[in-house]
């Protein structure tokens, strides 16, 4: 089940939605929906993934593999599993037709290094698309590569309904980015991060009149932690111009958006009350437990929880999709929080409960897979919708 939590409305009960189990509501800056969705447990998992554990005998704790070795089995077994799930007589076999993959580079403005960049358009797309969708892939910010969440880029090409941008046109044009960023430990995070703020930039130069094509953000786990300094940084960006952000919405799956695996001083205080899954064992799976960091923060100078408010202020509209039995189930309910406080522009939290992290991107087969893909690409269209 999921719930879903508009922060510019009253709470509301929604018609065939069950809420996550919630204590009293922690005491905030201000109490408001979002409060709600605070959880000092987790929910029991849901039997379906409970007997997939057993089925696959997936141990617990996950054993610790270097990045180095990961990378490349991690690189295979997800262009395996979408070639399976794209294959003549799979479900997502429409996947597979009608799409041009073009790769590109992005010239990296830290030492020129060619940053790969995949594009997803439909067969015969015009090249001034109405829409365009900068995707950031997950993995801790070490592992994974420009097409390693590739069937979550061909669904949002294919299957996204997004709104015509103007009144009476037919269906909008659209154009999926996938960044290759570098990655850990043979580049420090900071390269990670300013290689996402240099696709992006190339994206929206490519696609430069915003008045024709609208610019959304999607980023899963780190990938989220990526796409909200992008969305800030496109902020930036906009401040120094005199013109509006770059970025008209943004997508985050099960986002990392702090350090506090080490620690609750790496949380603004306000939001401490409300962040209870990274020092809580009984959050953590077969897919994700402690995130262990060399240094805090990765290196960084603050994590997009930390930004400035003034900063937060300035974001679009936000949509945050969250599973309940997920060591960063707080990071993403708390930064909602953040961007409500800060006086942000709506957001959305949809709430998976009883499911662990990202799971449709290792049991993509599985039904509820599918329908948190379908949730997303419905939050895509909401914060398309936005100004």
């Amino acid at each position: 089940m999921a719930q879903s939590t508009d922060a510019a409305a009253p709470p509301a009960s929604l018609p065939g939605k069950t809420p996550p189990p919630s204590t009293t509501t922690p005491p905030s800056t201000t109490t408001t929906n979002i409060d709600a969705l605070f959880l000092a447990d987790p929910p029991p998992l849901d039997p379906e993934w409970v007997q997939h554990e057993r089925d696959q005998n997936l141990p617990y704790p996950r054993p610790v593999v270097p990045p180095l070795i990961r990378q490349p089995l991690y690189v295979v077994e997800c262009r395996e599993l979408t070639a399976r799930m794209t294959a003549p007589g799979a479900r997502d076999h429409h996947l597979a037709d009608g799409i041009d993959v073009k790769p590109l580079t992005v010239t990296s403005s830290l030492d020129a290094y060619e940053v790969p960049l995949l594009s997803y358009s439909l067969e015969g797309a015009t090249d001034n698309p109405d829409y365009a969708v900068l995707y950031i892939h997950g993995g801790g910010l070490h592992i994974g590569e420009a097409d390693s969440e590739e069937l979550s880029c061909r669904r949002i090409l294919k299957e996204a309904r997004l709104p015509p941008l103007k009144e009476g046109a037919g269906a909008p044009s659209l154009v999926v980015y996938s960044v290759g960023y570098r990655t850990m430990p043979q580049h420090p995070a900071s390269t990670c991060v300013a290689d996402c703020i240099d696709a992006y930039r190339y994206v929206r130069g490519t696609h430069s009149d915003l008045s024709k094509t609208k610019l959304l953000v999607v980023g899963s786990s780190s990938g989220g932690e990526l796409a909200a300094f992008v969305s800030q940084e496109a902020a930036k960006d906009a401040e120094k111009s005199g013109r509006v952000s770059g970025v008209s919405g943004v997508v985050l799956r099960c986002p990392v958006t702090s350090d506090a695996f080490n620690g609750k001083d790496y949380i603004p205080p306000a939001l401490r009350p409300l962040h209870t899954s990274a020092l809580n064992a009984k959050f953590a799976t077969t897919l994700l437990g402690h995130m262990h960091r060399l240094v805090p923060r990765d290196g960084l100078p603050y994590m997009p929880l930390e930004a400035p408010p003034a900063l937060l202020q300035k974001q679009p509209r936000h949509w945050i999709q969250v599973c309940t039995n997920d060591m960063l189930y707080s990071d993403g309910v708390c930064y909602a929080k953040a961007l409500q406080l800060a006086g942000a522009a709506e957001v959305q939290v949809d709430v998976v409960v009883g499911w662990p992290h990202t799971f449709w991107l290792k049991t993509p087969w599985m039904d509820r897979a599918l329908e948190a893909d379908q949730a997303m690409l419905r939050g895509l269209a909401w914060v398309a919708e936005g100004p």
